[in-house]
């Protein structure tokens, strides 16, 4: 019932300064959305929504020292816009659409972020600080009819942090910590202005380790926590959604077979059987929920020829 075609051209340059110590980066990427549906029971073709936008990019970067850098960054991206529909409920009250199956321009997500990031002797962490303006459709009334229009948004801010490297002889770590503040603005609605973003969480973190058996070489074994906090399925953050925490093991084997170099993998994800809502999302004002995989088994292989 429906045909999406997505393309992109992007051109851009890297230029530094101060023996490469401050680099800039300039770019702009030309997209294109051309979306298609159809009717499904006559395959009649129900709409052609074709739009392009040229986006800039830009970034910079500072190495304080050679193992210590800031940098940030500016980018946009683009996603179809809403299509109205022939009658809408605004605050309680149904009301006809005057632009039914018109569909918006496409809204152009914009984002900043600032960071720095620290790496010696194997070991790196770094710190990202960023701020995402995504736009939204809502219905305004006027002169007893209503309207879709895109002046509402969903602001996305917060802070990430990364920590990685060897913490010991042959043990590695990969991990990090989201804090994500997600409100819906300017929605036209007292009861969803200012509510958190459907299935967005307060808080995300994962660690995993990877320990290499010391007296068995291509040997090794690793272990992952992954945690969500607790969301909504709704605008106006009356479905809650109950955070969650999994735990997944694993093991590798790298070997020879004749010339050819081979690894055996084995996974067991869910260790504990964890029943959970894996993600939330929907449409505005209508969430869905997807439940997470039950404890798997896994084996794998792959040769390099």
């Amino acid at each position: 019932t429906g045909k999406t075609r997505l393309t992109s051209f992007a051109l851009g340059d890297t230029f530094s300064l101060w023996d490469k110590r401050l680099q800039f980066t300039l770019g702009a990427r030309w997209q294109q959305l051309h979306n298609e549906s159809y009717a499904y029971n006559t395959g009649t073709q129900t709409e052609d929504y074709k739009k392009s936008r040229i986006s800039p990019a830009a970034g910079a970067v500072y190495r304080i020292t050679p193992n210590w850098s800031v940098y940030g960054n500016y980018i946009e991206s683009l996603s179809q816009g809403a299509t109205a529909a022939s009658s809408a409920t605004v605050n309680g009250t149904a009301y006809t659409v005057s632009n039914a199956n018109e569909s918006l321009k496409p809204f152009v997500s914009k984002q900043k972020e600032i960071g720095t990031k620290y790496e010696a002797g194997g070991f790196g962490a770094g710190l990202t600080l960023f701020h995402t303006d995504k736009p939204r459709s809502l219905y305004v009334v006027e002169n007893n009819t209503a309207r879709l229009t895109s002046e509402g948004k969903d602001r996305h801010q917060g802070a990430e942090i990364t920590v990685y490297g060897e913490v010991a002889p042959g043990v590695k770590l990969l991990g990090g910590v989201t804090l994500l503040d997600a409100k819906q603005k300017s929605t036209g609605s007292s009861s969803t202005d200012g509510k958190r973003t459907i299935g967005v969480a307060k808080t995300q973190a994962n660690i995993g380790l990877e320990w290499e058996v010391p007296k068995v070489q291509g040997l090794a074994f690793d272990g992952r926590m992954v945690y969500t906090g607790s969301s909504y399925a709704d605008a106006a953050n009356t479905l809650k959604v109950g955070g969650w925490t999994r735990f997944d093991l694993g093991a590798r084997y790298r070997t020879q077979i004749g010339r050819h170099e081979a690894t055996f993998r084995a996974r067991l994800d869910n260790v504990a059987n964890k029943k959970y809502w894996a993600s939330v999302g929907g449409y505005p004002n209508n969430g869905y929920l997807n439940a997470g995989a039950p404890r798997s088994f896994s084996l794998s292989a792959s040769v390099d020829f």
